[in-house]
């Protein structure tokens, strides 16, 4: 059963809030806190979702006949690959991608973040230099979106999210 309030005769919940909640900075920093939770938690209801929409065994041996394994290691945690970052933890890191400041891209959440690294892999570069071609784009392959259906696309996210 839900809690419920019983405002006093005459007030309603907005009126109580206007003269108590928003005068408190306490109470403001209480309710931003409470926010961050709801939203973050609906960015994981939403990830969840778009990894649905994929089927992580198709991906996982998608993964291992395209070219990622010659540069990406799924069995070591990120970043720290030779070429390119290892993908081990990547929907972890994804995840705490999407919240830095530097952070420049358009995902909301780590699924998100994953299609976004594959069809257009310049939109957040992972610092390290071996990471970069000489005039500072990403080294890997800007055509998958051209190659690869949207099905496979949507394997490929729903298997790395299975690497946290």
């Amino acid at each position: 059963m839900l809690p419920t309030t019983t405002f006093p005769r005459g007030r309603s919940g907005g009126e109580l809030l206007r003269r108590s909640v928003w005068r408190s900075p306490a109470s403001l920093g209480l309710l931003a806190g409470v926010l961050a939770i709801v939203i973050a938690h609906a960015c994981e209801l939403d990830g969840a979702a778009s990894a649905a929409r994929g089927d992580a065994a198709k991906g996982e041996r998608l993964f291992a006949t395209l070219p990622c394994v010659s540069c990406h290691d799924v069995t070591k945690p990120w970043p720290g690959g030779d070429i390119c970052p290892n993908l081990g933890n990547i929907a972890t890191e994804a995840a705490r991608i999407i919240r830095l400041r530097e952070y420049r891209g358009k995902a909301r959440t780590a699924a998100d973040y994953i299609r976004e690294s594959i069809l257009d892999p310049n939109a957040y570069i992972v610092p390290g230099a071996s990471y970069r071609t000489p005039d500072g784009k990403s080294v890997m392959p800007k055509d998958f979106g051209a190659t690869l259906t949207g099905a496979q696309i949507d394997d490929l996210v729903a298997y790395l999210l299975t690497r946290r």
